[in-house]
């Protein structure tokens, strides 16, 4: 049976040495998959775990992936505007318009690359409500954008499921996304 804590265990051991059995030393970057329906679980857990990181020597920086999203909608000035048109706009124009947003000169991304990129060493960097990006961007997307940027363990708790050693389900009911580089831990 899955459980939270041994993954995240796991985790911990990553953390403390990212380059065990890692022939190819990429990005201390860790996919933490795990069943969407332990989301409320898992945010429970992380002040826990936060300590646990702690008492590993590692600061920890926690940054919800949701709060950078709706900083940079906020940032646009478009959100009154969206309140107005939403009555007469169906979902999938409202998702396009949040999504341009996003992606206009690569607005979010470069922001989470900030996020990590200033953030001092010996700091585990925890990237949180990544649930919250469906559907405007999928993760692997942060992912690639970091590449050899990552000097600092960053984890990206992942809802979804693992699916080999380099594929993941997002939710649960994207189809499967081969292409992460990234360790992938838990949700299997």
């Amino acid at each position: 049976m899955y459980s939270l804590d041994n993954a995240f265990n796991e985790l911990i051991e990553k953390i403390r040495d990212p380059d065990a059995l890692n022939p190819a030393k990429s990005d201390p970057v860790f996919y933490f998959a795990y069943p969407p329906e332990l989301m409320l679980d898992l945010k429970k857990r992380l002040p826990r775990w936060t300590a646990k990181i702690r008492e590993a020597d590692f600061e920890v920086r926690r940054v919800s992936l949701a709060d950078l999203l709706w900083n940079i909608v906020d940032e646009s000035g478009r959100w009154d505007i969206w309140l107005e048109l939403e009555e007469e706009a169906d979902a999938d124009q409202i998702n396009e318009a949040v999504r341009d947003v996003l992606r206009q000169g690569d607005a979010f991304v470069d922001r989470v690359a900030q996020v990590v990129e200033s953030t001092p060493e010996k700091t585990v960097i925890l990237l949180t409500e990544a649930e919250l990006l469906h559907p405007y961007f999928r993760t692997r997307t942060i992912e690639s954008r970091l590449h050899d940027k990552v000097k600092t363990p960053t984890v990206i708790f992942y809802p979804g499921r693992r699916s080999g050693q380099y594929g993941l389900h997002f939710l649960s009911f994207y189809p499967v996304d081969g292409n992460y580089r990234s360790t992938l831990l838990g949700g299997l």
